[in-house]
């Protein structure tokens, strides 16, 4: 019997010889290279901020978060949600902070839930511009992606 690898099912699968797996593997590059498209696809077109802009996504919500988040607690719009495990807080800087961090209360700021709309996932604290630039008459609204800095 020749060389081979005994595979699960008891038959034998030859083995092949290195030269032969290398041109194998080069064969594929090659023939990938020439069946791909002549032209490259585009990547989907990015919202252009403009300066002194801060982009979120969309889908996301208004709200006064009362107090920093506490025991897998957040309270936005006097409304108690649970905190996803990954909950991201940003300050006005934009930078990710911890809730420990948050002096005061209060804070006006967009948020969005997980995917399955249970917990708050990410939290954004707004500044003077952004709370100036949106509604917060309406308890709890969805905004576009796009707010001044």
């Amino acid at each position: 019997m020749k060389h081979g690898q005994l595979c699960q099912n008891g038959s034998i699968m030859p083995l092949m010889p290195l030269s032969s797996l290398a041109s194998a593997i080069v064969s594929g590059i090659v023939s990938a290279i020439l069946d791909a498209p002549a032209e490259a696809p585009q990547p989907p077109q990015s919202v252009s901020v403009p300066a002194g802009m801060r982009a979120f996504p969309a889908g996301v919500q208004a709200g006064i978060l009362r107090e920093a988040p506490a025991m897998g607690q957040v309270v936005i719009n006097h409304k108690t949600f649970s905190a996803a495990p990954g909950l991201q807080i940003r300050n006005e800087a934009n930078r990710i902070v911890l809730p420990s961090m948050l002096m005061g209360s209060n804070f006006h700021v967009l948020y969005q839930m997980d995917a399955g709309g249970i917990n708050v996932w990410r939290v954004w604290i707004l500044t003077p511009a952004e709370v100036a630039a949106i509604d917060f008459s309406v308890p709890v609204t969805t905004l576009p992606a796009v707010y001044p800095r």
